[in-house]
């Protein structure tokens, strides 16, 4: 039986990661339900291959969404090392190979070519070839290797036409006749209508426009456009007009400025008056992109919804697609189209956190049908940051995950992207990996749509449905809060810990409930086995309001921070918030670590005092410690 079993899990493999697309293994993945995938993951007991494809994903979750980049990359550099098969040796190196890309540095450049070699070489599948050949193109381009770079492309248009190629052949000209040629081969091969610049001496962002147009299109669907704005003025000229010369006639825009300090609202108000389809609102204060789309989905009147970002230009074609897509598939109640990402200084495309592809989902111009989204889900919870994610959740929960349709549109929006973005990378912000405010938001939306009986959100402007982290609320909170007591824990190791930290924290709630300002932190032990969610009787204090969940990009102060994971302290981790404590304690066991005593010091800046979690187990000090370490001579208890 085992045997059998080997032959069968070898043979998946080797049909789905040689044989299939990735487009087919989308399709396949989304044919069975989550229980019925877990199913045939067991019968098929994962195999060799699973087995390495999750410890790999481990390390990837351990890099880019808890932070311990050093560790992670140095054991997928052991890993590769020692790994034999082929196909999990490309598989690795891809990996390797894009941390490096992703640097976007000359020397990660250097390294990323390295491992690129290795992961294409006896490589078969169209789709992973396609990847590394992008990034081999952009590594060689970095190393300032144009031809080079664009002789990789050739190889790999001369096996298959490809939109990704394209673009990537697009960053490799110079001049801007021929960076349209193969800009507008992806728009001809999607039979759209080409685009161009208005100045093509001296081209920007802001000069794309159509070069010719397709017919318009009069229907009685009318199609409402929420444009939320934010000191756009520099940049929602072509957002606006992109909108108004759409081949779909029948629109209204609604423009919602949130409280800007420059001349937005102003410069809306112009277009409400030269064309009667643009409407202009303003929410009472600056509260987030949310806030202002759910104004916008309270005055609309359109058959069906759609958002387009405030400075980032549309193809005229765009709205027509996705109306048409909903007219001719009634059982469809939303669907997104592609967009690819244009850095405004130097027009190139850029691939942001997708690995090796530029044009991929823009969730966020999601269109669907208002009547029915309205009556089973309402508006869109009101954080600063990460909605579209949730919204789209409540739609697949309630309706179905074939009711919603990423389609393969091509790039009908170019959303423009900043170079300043691209290094100096924002606590808050998304590169393709979950961390930090994003990593928590998503566990709470999880933990509020399993228990909730209804996934409706009524209109509110002043607060989330659930509890969300500080930087994501609606009012602007300072990002230095102060609290009496701080714990400090791997969240994770509820039932591994035994009774340390479910009992220190439910004693110290019990206790201080309405008394004293309770926070929490969320520290990671290195360890490819665990779950990456909290457990789930620390996050129902959370959502009941028991405690704060402190994140990456905030400050908090405590007047005593008290460590419950001091491993935890042992390697260098990222995602963690900026923790000043007057006092600095550490619950522990019985045994001290040296390793982790240095890692606290360097963190805090100033020794810990440890205490005892057991009355009657005396601490032992390694030698090293003694001339520094205090030890509290009380319980824990006492310090509730």
């Amino acid at each position: 039986m085992a045997k059998i079993r080997q032959l069968l899990v070898g043979g998946v493999d080797w049909i789905l990661y040689t044989v299939l697309s990735e487009n087919i293994r989308k399709k396949i993945s989304e044919m069975f339900s989550t229980k019925r995938k877990e199913k045939i993951k067991a019968v098929l007991n994962y195999g060799a291959h699973r087995k390495k494809q999750m410890q790999l994903k481990q390390l990837k979750n351990h890099m880019y969404t808890l932070g311990f980049a050093d560790k992670g990359l140095e054991d997928l550099k052991k890993l590769l090392h020692e790994e034999q098969k082929p196909m999990l040796k490309r598989m690795i190196a891809w990996e390797i190979a894009l941390w490096y890309a992703n640097l976007y540095t000359k020397d990660g450049a250097k390294q990323a070519l390295y491992y690129l070699n290795i992961a294409i070489s006896g490589e078969k599948n169209r789709d992973q070839q396609r990847r590394v050949t992008v990034l081999l193109s952009e590594s060689l381009l970095m190393l300032g290797e144009t031809a080079k770079s664009q002789e990789v492309i050739q190889q790999q248009l001369e096996k298959e036409a490809h939109p990704d190629l394209y673009f990537a052949m697009a960053n490799t000209v110079s001049t801007i006749q021929d960076k349209l040629y193969w800009i507008n081969k992806v728009y001809a091969s999607k039979k759209q209508t080409p685009i161009t610049f208005k100045n093509e001496k001296k081209p920007k962002y802001d000069d794309i426009m159509m070069a010719q147009h397709a017919k318009t299109v009069l229907d009685d669907d009318k199609v409402t456009v929420i444009l939320p704005a934010y000191n756009a003025v520099d940049g929602i000229t072509i957002a606006i007009e992109s909108i108004l010369q759409q081949t779909w006639q029948n629109i209204e825009l609604l423009i919602v400025d949130d409280c800007s300090s420059d001349e937005t609202f102003k410069l809306a108000q112009s277009y409400a008056k030269k064309d009667e389809r643009v409407k202009v609102f303003q929410t009472e204060r600056n509260s987030g992109p949310y806030v202002a789309r759910n104004i916008g989905l309270q005055h609309a009147t359109g058959k069906y919804i759609t958002i387009n970002d405030a400075d980032d230009w549309s193809h005229e074609q765009k709205i027509e697609t996705q109306v048409k897509h909903l007219q001719e598939n009634p059982e469809v109640v939303a669907n997104t189209s592609e967009h690819a990402r244009l850095l405004e200084e130097s027009l190139q495309f850029y691939r942001r956190g997708t690995p090796g592809k530029f044009i991929f989902p823009n969730m966020s111009s999601i269109m669907f049908r208002k009547d029915i989204v309205m009556e089973k889900l309402g508006y869109w919870n009101c954080v600063r940051f990460a909605g579209d994610g949730e919204f789209k959740r409540r739609l697949v929960k309630t309706f179905g995950p074939s009711k919603y349709v990423d389609l393969q549109s091509g790039p009908l929006s170019l959303p423009r992207q900043s170079a300043n973005s691209l290094t100096g990378s924002s606590a808050f912000g998304y590169n393709g990996y979950f961390m930090g405010a994003r990593k928590e938001y998503v566990e709470s939306l999880e933990y509020h749509h399993a228990q909730s009986d209804s996934l409706y959100y009524p209109f509110q402007i002043d607060k989330p449905i659930f509890t969300v982290p500080r930087p994501m609320w609606p009012n602007k909170q300072p990002l230095m809060t102060e609290v009496d007591i701080l714990l400090v824990a791997d969240f994770r190791l509820v039932e591994k810990e035994e009774e340390k930290i479910t009992e220190v924290l439910a004693q110290f709630i019990k206790k201080n409930r309405n008394r004293k300002k309770i926070g929490l932190v969320q520290i990671y032990h290195y360890d490819l086995e665990l779950d990456m969610d909290i457990h789930q009787s620390v996050r129902t204090y959370i959502a009941n309001g028991d405690v704060d969940m402190f994140v990456y990009g905030e400050t908090v102060q405590a007047k005593q921070v008290l460590i419950l994971s001091e491993e935890a302290f042992s390697l260098k981790q990222k995602y963690i918030p900026t923790i000043e404590g007057e006092q600095v304690y550490v619950i522990c066991d019985e045994n001290m670590n040296e390793t982790s005593y240095k890692g606290i010091q360097q963190h805090f800046r100033l020794y810990p005092s440890y205490i005892p979690f057991y009355k009657d187990k005396k601490l032992h000090i390694p030698s090293e410690m003694e001339s520094t370490c205090a030890i509290v001579q009380k319980n824990w208890v006492d310090f509730i």
